[in-house]
């Protein structure tokens, strides 16, 4: 009796010393392991999960009087500005942007024009993050179409006032062609043909050429042939438009850019 009951001892000794389960795959043997996945799979979903999640992006409102805490919630196809965690959120879609609402990078600004005005400050961290979210290609388009749009004007105005001076010249001068007033609104003229047409990122940078021209032509007029110093203030339009082409241009030169409908 008593060696039955050490043999039954040693074979449940020995059942708790079993060797995992092995699986053969043809001539390989691999050694199957159970081991708890849960907290692992758990703690996998909730990275995914909060990967996932839409950002979130505060905002102040630039009129003191309008409370609420705002936000504006980054949906892959919307925005949704809500005044309140949990509040009915407007509706933000992507062919409203640059429309009835605006992104103005260099103050950090959010303009909503509809259903009513409202203007939003925004974090430098904010309005990048927004600014990636509209895509390089789609703000490029529009600060082209934007630039161009007046720029047009300029160049018209330009070419009619060169050719003024063969009808109506300066008091004390004969009746002439300005040819680098004509020249340069040409040019500007065929520029923008491109801009609506064919638009490429290298239009910054000839505008931004074209103002560099029209500023050294006006100090010029001022310095050397004693016109008004009030045109010093035309001037440094000119400057600060060329600047802004340039920064354009190397910020979108890599950008492919399509015929604007915006």
């Amino acid at each position: 009796m008593t060696q039955l009951k050490d043999a039954a001892k040693s074979a449940a000794w020995q059942a708790r010393r079993r060797p995992p389960l092995r699986l053969v795959f043809g001539s390989r043997t691999q050694t199957c392991l159970v081991v708890n996945v849960e907290g692992d799979t758990n703690a996998n979903a909730s990275q995914e999960a909060a990967a996932d999640s839409p950002r979130v992006l505060p905002l102040t409102p630039m009129d003191k009087k309008l409370g609420g805490e705002w936000t504006l919630t980054m949906l892959p196809s919307h925005l949704a500005l809500a005044d309140a965690p949990g509040a009915q959120p407007y509706v933000i879609l992507r062919e409203q942007l640059m429309k009835s609402v605006t992104l103005i990078e260099a103050p950090r600004v959010l303009v909503i024009e509809k259903p009513r005005k409202l203007m939003f400050k925004m974090t430098p961290e904010g309005a990048k993050v927004l600014a990636d979210w509209i895509g390089n290609s789609f703000l490029a388009s529009f600060y082209l179409k934007r630039r161009y749009t007046w720029v047009s004007l300029w160049a018209f105005l330009w070419v009619f006032g060169s050719i003024a001076t063969l009808i109506t010249p300066p008091r004390g001068e004969t009746p002439h062609l300005d040819v680098t007033g004509f020249s340069l609104g040409l040019a500007l003229l065929v520029a923008s043909a491109f801009a609506r047409w064919r638009p490429h990122p290298l239009l910054f940078l000839v505008d931004a050429i074209w103002f560099s021209c029209v500023a050294v032509q006006l100090t010029s007029s001022v310095l050397v042939r004693g016109s008004s110093y009030g045109w010093f203030a035309m001037v440094a339009l000119m400057i600060w438009m060329a600047i802004t082409g340039v920064k354009h241009f190397f910020r979108f030169r890599e950008v492919r850019l399509y015929p604007s409908r915006i």
